[in-house]
């Protein structure tokens, strides 16, 4: 996912903050800006999981969640409710406009993740 996201995005430099120590080695080299202005379906989301960090793309979100398409989550690439609280950053490419907007979706019943491994 990480080698993914690093060929599809581009711009330079890089933040070295909580969300780095957080989500240990998956951040380096990725050139991405910490916290756009706003969501927008592409963005990339970093999560705390025990033991280590996990990546996707924000799909969209519910009160309590965000929908985040990422692999290796139950083995597959799929889109998983993982609870904003567990959110410790939200990526951009850098020096490029974030386009587009939240998304709002209803959660319909589908449990929040808990651990994506």
């Amino acid at each position: 996912m990480v080698r993914h996201i690093r060929r599809v995005l581009s711009g330079g430099g890089r933040d070295r903050g909580r969300a780095d120590r957080s989500a240990g080695p998956v951040l380096d080299d990725l050139g991405l800006a910490l916290r756009p202005e706003r969501l927008a379906p592409g963005a990339v989301l970093v999560f705390e999981r025990p033991g280590g960090g996990h990546v996707g793309f924000y799909v969209g979100e519910d009160a309590a969640a965000y929908h985040v398409l990422g692999g290796n989550q139950g083995d597959a690439v799929t889109i998983a409710r993982i609870a904003k609280s567990r959110c410790v950053a939200r990526r951009w490419p850098e020096g490029r406009a974030v386009i587009g907007k939240p998304v709002q979706i209803a959660a319909q019943g589908k449990p929040i993740s808990r651990d994506e491994a």
